[in-house]
């Protein structure tokens, strides 16, 4: 019978964005660039590792102030195996999608899969299978709009005088099972920087040892 070898990303030099509130204010921009931001005091602390659902993940250090990737077709680069499964940490701003995620060989062919997140919110629910991972509140900018139609529709407008408010939301877990399993060199994130990516770890196949 296979075991499972999980091996967590450290994805620090790809952060470009600030999604975590360090001292309970949004951060300028956040997560949608209207200062939406989840509340730093109900997350693990920076740096660690965390289990979800017996996966281990790097939780963001928040180097530099940046603690997330906003998919912007970046490259990840990988550790060559093969490996079987990739387990994401993330969550999508105001709206939920699915994106093309391109898988690159170590040949230099690639393949295709999909990556699905859904909104923080969990309006609409989780729509791709996910589990959640992390229950934490959402700081985002009040302004005359009733909540009732910020969540799942549009961020609050530029310029507004704005109060805090707190929407419970979270981090989800998404597994994605990798197609042909062969020696994998990189991943091509979509480009829908929507879709915020906290952690990701792979896990390949290994014989178990009698």
């Amino acid at each position: 019978m296979p075991g499972v070898r999980p091996v967590p990303l450290d994805l620090s030099s790809h952060f470009n964005n600030a999604g975590i509130a360090p001292d309970g204010r949004p951060p300028e921009g956040g997560l949608d660039g209207m200062g939406t931001a989840f509340r730093s005091q109900s997350l693990p602390a920076p740096g660690g590792t965390i289990l979800s659902q017996g996966i281990p993940f790097l939780f963001p250090d928040r180097r530099d102030s940046k603690d997330n990737i906003s998919c912007e077709a970046q490259v990840i680069p990988l550790p060559p195996s093969t490996w079987t499964t990739l387990h994401v940490l993330g969550m999508c701003d105001w709206r939920a999608f699915e994106e093309p995620l391109r898988l690159k060989a170590s040949d230099g062919t690639w393949a295709e899969t999909r990556l699905g997140l859904s909104d923080a919110t969990r309006y609409g629910g989780l729509q791709y299978g996910e589990s959640a991972a992390l229950s934490c509140p959402l700081l985002t900018p009040d302004t005359s709009i009733p909540l009732s139609s910020l969540i799942g529709s549009s961020p609050p407008e530029a310029g507004c005088e704005t109060e805090e408010t707190r929407i419970e939301a979270g981090i989800w877990h998404q597994v994605i099972g990798l197609p042909a399993p062969r020696p994998l060199s990189a991943l091509l994130l979509p480009d829908n920087p929507s879709m915020h990516l906290f952690a990701l770890t792979l896990a390949a196949a290994d014989p178990v040892s009698p």
